[in-house]
């Protein structure tokens, strides 16, 4: 599916595709372009169009959005706050029955143009904020002008919009370049936010998904803007690198997810306070609306999509959001705070009875927050937390939809309620994974329900183990009302191959008609291309099938975990950075070190963000720490296969103290224990990585403290180990931060 069409192709300059699947973590960005920061005088004022349709006119079979409302809803609550204080009279909602195609394009005219334009004329500036949400389904419909390649437009899918008749309403982004060429003589600050998608895949229809099948006929033009408005000499030339636009520095572009996802909706139940009915909000919103929260004037939308595409793939590994544009500009015009949000301490502190001092804050569950999540309190006359040291750290024990409670974690001082306490980031090990089991129940034969029993009863052991897995089985009622967030299935071999991204591991020799048991999120998309054989030969086959697809599930609440880790306010953030050196030349096995021409860096790839690789190829890491502290340093290693390796420091005695990279410019080669040759007898490397041997995305994060940290503190990651004997967790490091660092692996490595 073209999700992001809008960003693929439509109005994108460089493509900054960030990580995926399991993970999509992004890429850890150089130091943002110095901008001035805004005085209150020099406020330029924002106007923004808004769009929302759950419900269609003419279409009874099209999928009701439940949360397409609530999305613009809660966006606009996030404009109007104290954060950025845009006036109620500079935002235009558009509703349901209220977002037809012609009401669209007035707003967009009467209101963006026309205030943009006003203001440009008045003040002979052009940094008047202008913003574009559009919050519903999506389509494709046949191109009329030849400007795309695959000879489809992407479209806005309108509440006007049908086929029945012949004609169809929709917007198309022809006409949204047009729109655009006309906000660009006024303003260089524009922002478009599309939560919605324009094809679809999995093997079933999955629910409140934002996209339509492709329309068979084209859309009516809107007077005077359109197909007509790019025909001719100014037609530019598409590109199927640089999208419809030219390159250009004026627009942002935040869509829902990547090419060849889905864009889903998530259901809120005892994190919003709900029992029965759940509140929906797309995925991309709910997660764009709480960063937006939190970010200041300073925050550069690379900062900020980091934090949310990070946030969304912990949840639903197959969406990927997409940001386009000039990442370093400051959000909305740097009209955000100068200050950091902080969250309201409104209990004193309390000692359990075990004697551990605890807090309780004004943020919850609604708030992302669950148990594990890292908390930081610091003095009450503090403004901006990144680098100040804090009076305390802390880890949540409970949560309600509006409240935490939080332990204590070496404190220097009592925290106070006049204090100020910030959500950091979840911790290791806290992600949950909700498994429902019943959806293919009457599919199963007598063996594979052996298979699905025997995985039910190993996830519901007793209580601590089941917590140190990260992994509880839905029950059927909850499962039934969509709290869940990974699927058992069953289907042949053939239906779901092709749908699953990288194809399908340890399954690629079944025949078209065999029965697989695979795992799928909530699109029903396959995960991680993991399935095995449904065909249970024996009782011990059944058990083999059984531990395999629970510790995929284990897999996957670890990755769910690892790929949230972050720490936004660290004063180590943009300070280490990671770099792969390609192998060059012959080596002897016993050689520990390579010499400077004996390395090449490896050249990251500007558009998508990641270094490019083949199976196989060699490479080490070089860490480098321009902080005032040494730092030490964990690196593992997510291949596509959906595993966790701790790869350093070694599990030898020479690093079993951590390894420790000097501040202030300090470099390390971090190395490997591969020393291997080939079937020839050639030799391969030594004290090297190598690239997985599958097609994909292979992500490597680096865990940097200014406090101690070894190899033991994160073993019980690492996929092979089914139980862990302890758990590490960073709330109570004095400083920490997290480096990402992706390769796309194909055949040719370019």
């Amino acid at each position: 599916m073209r999700i992001s069409r809008f960003g693929k192709r439509f109005l994108r300059f460089g493509l900054f595709a960030i990580l995926a699947t399991a993970g999509l973590w992004l890429h850890s960005a150089p130091a943002e372009t110095a901008q001035k920061i805004i005085t209150p005088a020099e406020r330029p004022p924002m106007f923004v169009l808004q769009v929302g349709i759950g419900k269609y006119l003419h279409s009874p079979t099209w999928a009701t959005l439940r949360g397409a409302v609530n999305d613009v809803v809660e966006m606009r609550k996030v404009l109007e706050s104290d954060r950025y204080n845009v006036p109620p009279a500079n935002i235009v909602m558009l509703t349901d029955e209220q977002g037809t195609k012609a009401k669209i394009f007035e707003a967009f005219q009467t209101h963006l143009v026309a205030e943009a334009r006003e203001h440009f004329e008045k003040t002979n500036r052009r940094d008047a904020v202008v913003m574009f949400e559009f919050s519903g389904h999506g389509s494709q419909v046949p191109d009329v002008d030849g400007d795309e390649d695959d000879h489809l437009d992407e479209t806005l899918v309108t509440y006007d919009s049908e086929d029945a008749p012949g004609k169809n309403f929709d917007i198309t982004d022809d006409e949204i370049f047009a729109l655009t060429s006309e906000l660009r003589r006024y303003t260089d600050n524009i922002v478009y936010i599309f939560d919605s998608c324009h094809s679809g895949s999995g093997t079933r229809d999955a629910e409140d998904v934002r996209r339509l099948p492709q329309r068979k006929t084209v859309p009516v033009p809107v007077m005077g803007v359109g197909a007509a408005t790019r025909s001719g000499t100014d037609k530019p030339k598409d590109d199927p690198d640089t999208g419809v636009l030219p390159p250009g520095d004026d627009y942002i572009v935040i869509t829902a997810a990547r090419s060849g996802e889905l864009a889903s909706q998530r259901n809120c139940f005892e994190e919003c306070g709900q029992t029965k009915t759940p509140i929906v909000f797309g995925n991309l919103t709910f997660y764009l609306v709480d960063e937006l929260k939190q970010a200041r004037s300073d925050t550069s939308y690379r900062e900020l999509m980091e934090n949310v595409t990070r946030r969304v793939v912990a949840e639903r590994p197959t969406q990927t959001p997409q940001l386009e544009g000039d990442k370093s500009r400051f959000v909305f015009g740097a009209l955000g705070s100068t200050e950091d949000n902080f969250t309201k301490i409104v209990e004193p502190e309390a000692k359990t009875s075990n004697g551990s001092r605890t807090i309780k804050i004004r943020t919850g569950a609604m708030q992302g927050v669950t148990p594990g999540t890292i908390i930081s309190f610091y003095d009450k006359n503090v403004s901006r937390f990144d680098g100040v040291e804090k009076i305390a750290g802390g880890s949540v024990t409970s949560v309600t939809p509006l409240e935490s409670t939080v332990r204590l974690i070496s404190p220097k001082r009592e925290v106070t309620v006049a204090d100020k306490a910030v959500v950091i980031s979840p911790d290791l090990g806290s992600a949950r994974l909700r498994v429902n089991l019943d959806i293919d129940a009457a599919k199963l034969s007598a063996d594979q329900k052996n298979v699905v029993a025997a995985v039910r009863s190993g996830l519901v052991g007793p209580v601590n183990d089941r917590e140190s897995r990260g992994v509880s089985v839905a029950d059927r009622p909850t499962a039934l009302a969509g709290r869940w967030d990974v699927a058992v299935l069953k289907d042949k071999f053939s239906k779901v191959a092709p749908k699953s991204p990288g194809g399908l591991a340890g399954c690629e020799s079944k025949t078209a008609d065999a029965d697989i048991l695979y795992l799928a999120g909530k699109d029903y998309v396959p995960l991680y291309g993991f399935c095995i054989d449904a065909t249970f030969a024996d009782e011990a086959s059944q058990t083999a099938g059984a531990n395999r697809i629970e510790e995929a599930l284990i897999h996957i609440s670890r990755l769910r975990s690892i790929t949230a880790l972050s720490n936004r306010l660290s004063a180590l953030k943009g300070k280490i950075t990671v770099r792969p050196i390609r192998r060059s030349g012959e080596f002897a096995c016993n050689n520990s070190r390579f010499t400077a021409t004996e390395m090449t860096a490896a050249a990251l790839d500007s558009k998508s963000g990641k270094y490019l690789f083949k199976p196989g190829d060699v490479f080490r890491f070089e860490v480098t720490n321009n902080s005032a502290s040494d730092v030490y340093v964990t690196l593992l290693d997510m291949p596509p296969d959906g595993s966790v390796k701790v790869v350093s420091p070694r599990d030898r005695d020479d690093e079993k103290s951590g390894i420790v990279i000097p501040s202030n410019g300090g470099k390390r080669l971090l190395m490997s224990d591969l020393c291997r040759v080939n079937d020839d007898g050639k030799f391969l490397e030594t004290g090297a990585f190598q690239v997985s041997p599958f097609l994909g995305l292979e992500s490597f994060k680096l865990i940097a403290s200014s406090q101690p940290t070894t190899r033991d503190d994160f073993a019980y990651l690492a996929m092979p180990k089914l139980n862990r004997a302890g758990q590490a967790t960073l709330s109570g490091k004095s400083d920490w931060t997290t480096v990402e660092t992706f390769f796309q692996i194909n055949d040719t490595g370019n």
